[in-house]
């Protein structure tokens, strides 16, 4: 079976990870803590957890992830932590996204400064993410989760392999904005429908919108062993 993998990270202050333990099982609404496992009961859910001491570079990738776009007093705080939290999760689908969400939420109300998703490269202050927590459409869970990347050649998707899909791939030829209407309305029907597709088929985003020939390639960005990468491979679009 094909493996994808969801990592967020949560930096806190904590006095040491007793008081992370005791926090989260005060003040998490349900998640306890024990060995490298964090678990709901009320969900009979539970994922991978690791800890780790103060990261002196934690700060500037808070602030490569959010688009320098964090207050410098919650960037001070980052840089101060003393332990990150980071979930690990096995998740293919919505539901499941929804829960790595649920545990974030988690996390923040047990002293959680904001959460990066290392496996998508992006990062959200603690409103942020209780915003998407509270919001029940599939957009906002989308975005938070996948993020859009151009290069000299290509524009692409990264982070679709939560859903348990293939990222998309169009050449950089296209405008940057009609490029991203296409990733992104292609990606949403990809998730909401969850269609077969096969090597030749079509897609276009509306009538007078370009017509797309659909193939299906391996992952060609980035090594396996890189969390970027997505075992579900790409599905590249060319205009017809």
């Amino acid at each position: 079976m094909t493996e994808s993998q969801i990592i967020i990270g949560i930096p806190g202050n904590w006095k040491n990870r007793t008081e992370i333990i005791q926090s989260v099982a005060t003040n998490s609404e349900g998640y306890l803590m024990a060995g490298n496992i964090i678990h709901n009961s009320q969900k009979n859910i539970g994922f991978q957890v690791e800890v780790y001491e103060h990261d002196p570079n934690l700060k500037d990738a808070f602030i490569y992830a959010s688009r320098d776009s964090f207050p410098h007093s919650l960037l001070g705080k980052i840089d101060q932590h003393t332990y990150a939290i980071y979930i690990i999760a096995d998740a293919k689908s919505v539901e499941e996204v929804k829960e790595v969400v649920n545990v974030g939420v988690g996390l923040l109300k047990a002293g959680g400064l904001a959460v990066k998703i290392e496996s998508s490269g992006v990062a959200y202050t603690k409103d942020g993410w209780n915003e998407l927590h509270s919001n029940k459409e599939i957009f906002p869970l989308y975005s938070h989760f996948v993020t859009l990347i151009g290069e000299d050649e290509c524009y692409f998707s990264c982070g679709m392999k939560a859903f348990g899909l293939p990222d998309v791939v169009i050449s950089s030829t296209i405008d940057p904005e009609d490029a991203s209407d296409i990733l992104n309305n292609f990606n949403l029907y990809n998730i909401v429908e969850n269609p077969t597709f096969n090597n030749g088929e079509t897609f276009s985003i509306g009538e007078d919108a370009p017509v797309l020939k659909i193939t299906a390639i391996n992952d060609f960005r980035y090594d396996q062993e890189d969390l970027f990468y997505n075992p579900f491979g790409l599905l590249e679009l060319k205009l017809i």
